[in-house]
């Protein structure tokens, strides 16, 4: 549809249209949504009928949601990499999300209705294994946004708003989500009325949720996930005058239920003793959890948010040990292989060429330029133009590697034309891979990790004009609009 209002538009945006509509779709829909938010088609085109046009076309998507990493990773860690792989809005959640956040803008209704069909995956139970989890944060700050704008003050009192959000809490079936959720109600403003709906709504979903255990310590360890998003939601209902016991109930059951559940044996096992002839300086109690044994956030619980004195209006009763036991022990969770083949030998060559034998101060200009160097630059050129893809290992896993590995020769030569031929290389590469087997996402990742080394050592950080140039030039859609994505960010 958007198409046949291209001819009447103006050169520049007529042409970025003509290219989006010849890329992958989640770049057309990325990059139009970016043209929308920053004004770019304003009295150009219907940006209303264009932003519906996306959110439907955003269901093409490969990807469903994001996905954020458990604990930290390490340099190349192939799940940090995925992490920031995936948090570039090109799946199909973000994508469809950020279409009704922009719309909200333009016509309430319309949002509402958009926000009617956008479809939450449903929630991905987790192995002790796993490293990853599902972040469906995007779907719930369009809800947020569409709760805070799309409802008349007749609406409102009519009870609309609040029944939209006692609606979603019966579809959650994840903490993941129920954080999500609560982070967005405890950023909006709410009657007694409204807020005394959502309390008992909420302390009901608290009290009956049940997820895995990865999932489940993702969100609670350090009291920085799902506990302390209720906690705030709860003051904030008080301080409007609405008793916050549901919340405080709910979490009682929810915290007794989890911590004697089966668990991963890397979340719940005690911490194993010392080496043989270590000793071990005696951890002072903590002035608020005098109970070590207890995990932290049953010590928060049992010292805090059951006292009438904070959160609820009567003391509830205490957590005891014998409901935080583990019915059993599980696995442990599992980091992904870095290096496949030869990709660490390739590697190790790459630091010679940047440090030689020193390990302080890089070579410098002169000593990259020596007869020597040169050679060896030249052997390892060849190595990475040898590298396939070992047996199992995943496209994105070879590309990503391969990519960086060639800028950072491209970015070590001095000038010459074995740096340009090395420059074009990469950039057969970035063209000629297949972006569906590699996923959109991690190929424009990797795209802009091209970028990101033709920053380095640049004074004003811009990316080197000849990396822009020979993308540009590439005659691949693809990454024409990366390189402008730069732009429209």
């Amino acid at each position: 549809m958007w198409m046949a209002l291209v001819a009447a538009q103006p050169e520049e945006l007529k042409e970025t249209i003509e290219r989006l509509h010849s890329a992958p779709v989640e770049l057309q829909v990325n990059g139009l949504l970016s043209l929308v938010e920053k004004s770019a088609t304003k009295g150009n085109l219907d940006e209303r009928a264009l932003i519906e046009e996306c959110f439907h076309l955003a269901a093409q998507a490969g990807r469903e949601l994001p996905l954020t990493m458990i604990g930290g990773g390490q340099v190349e860690d192939p799940d940090a990499l995925l992490q920031e792989a995936t948090h570039q809005r090109l799946d199909r959640l973000s994508l469809q999300s950020w279409a009704v956040r922009l719309m909200a803008a333009r016509d309430k209704a319309k949002a509402r209705e958009l926000m009617a069909l956008l479809r939450l995956p449903a929630y991905r139970k987790l192995e002790c294994a796993d490293r990853t989890m599902d972040a469906p944060d995007a779907y719930y700050a369009a809800l947020g946004v569409v709760l805070e704008t799309g409802f008349s003050a007749k609406e409102r009192a009519d009870g609309a708003a609040s029944g939209m959000v006692r609606s979603e809490l019966t579809r959650i079936t994840s903490t993941l989500q129920l954080a999500a959720l609560v982070t967005e109600l405890s950023r909006l403003n709410w009657t007694a009325e409204e807020y005394a709906a959502i309390v008992a709504a909420l302390g009901d979903t608290v009290g009956g949720l049940r997820v895995d255990d990865r999932t489940f310590t993702a969100t609670e360890r350090g009291l920085y996930g799902l506990v302390p998003k209720i906690e705030q939601f709860g003051l904030r209902a008080k301080t409007a005058g609405v008793a916050a016991d549901p919340l405080a109930q709910g979490l009682r059951q929810f915290l007794a239920a989890h911590l004697s559940a089966p668990r991963c044996s890397d979340t719940a096992a005690n911490a194993p003793p010392p080496p043989q002839g270590v000793r071990m300086m005696p951890t002072p109690p903590h002035p608020e959890f005098p109970d070590a044994s207890l995990p932290v956030v049953a010590n928060y619980f049992n010292c805090k948010l059951r006292l009438a004195a904070y959160f609820p209006s009567t003391d509830l009763p205490p957590l005891e040990k014998e409901q935080m036991m583990p019915a059993r022990l599980e696995g442990a969770m599992v980091r992904k292989k870095i290096y496949w083949s030869n990709e660490a030998e390739i590697t190790s060559r790459a630091q010679r060429l940047y440090w030689g034998s020193r390990t302080d101060t890089p070579l410098s200009l002169e000593e990259r330029s020596t007869p020597e160097w040169l050679r060896q630059a030249a052997e390892y050129r060849r190595m990475i133009g040898d590298y396939r893809r070992a047996e199992g290992q995943p496209a994105e896993s070879w590309f990503l590697h391969k990519t960086g590995l060639m800028m950072a020769l491209w970015g070590l030569m001095p000038e010459s034309p074995e740096r340009q031929e090395a420059l074009a290389e990469v950039v057969r590469l970035l063209a000629g891979v297949d972006k569906r087997e590699v996923g959109i996402d991690l190929w424009v990742f990797g795209a802009r990790g091209v970028m990101d080394r033709a920053r380095r050592g640049r004074k004003d950080g811009s990316v080197a004009p000849e990396v822009l140039a020979a993308m540009i030039q590439s005659g691949d859609p693809a990454l024409w609009i990366v390189v402008k994505m730069q732009e429209w960010k």
